[in-house]
């Protein structure tokens, strides 16, 4: 009887522990995305940078990170040199090539399309800069 409960306590505090780390994670997400809808893209991409770190991350993290980065090198592209605008550039461009590189990230072939489209338009972007070199990944 004893062991029974001991092996209901752990249960329960295993099932307890898994949630809090799960809801850590989409409390995170929930923060970045609502960064996002607020405008606030560098933010965004802070709060999705750190669920990146998060065991077993999922491709849509990965894609809420690069989107925001993205929009967030746009974003404070007036602040930035040439060469800091293709740094941020390129992490976003890195983090889509996690997604397009790792199988199962993008499990459809529509989303791998529009992914490998953006992909370009960003390496275009940098590309046009006078110095028209892309940074070091």
């Amino acid at each position: 009887m004893a062991t029974l409960r001991l092996v209901a306590g752990i249960i329960s505090v295993a099932i307890v522990a898994g949630l809090s780390s799960a809801s850590a994670e989409n409390d995170i997400l929930t923060r970045a995305r609502m960064a996002a809808v607020d405008g606030d893209h560098v933010t965004c991409a802070r709060l999705a940078e750190e669920a990146r770190q998060q065991p077993g991350a999922d491709g849509r993290v990965h894609h809420l990170y690069a989107t925001c980065q993205a929009f967030a090198a746009e974003a404070r592209r007036s602040e930035l040199s040439d060469s800091e605008y293709a740094t941020e550039l390129g992490k976003a461009i890195a983090a889509y090539q996690l997604l397009l590189h790792t199988p199962g990230l993008l499990p459809h072939l529509e989303e791998r399309a529009s992914v490998e489209f953006i992909v370009e338009e960003l390496q275009g972007r940098i590309a046009q800069l006078p110095s028209g070199k892309s940074p070091a990944n």
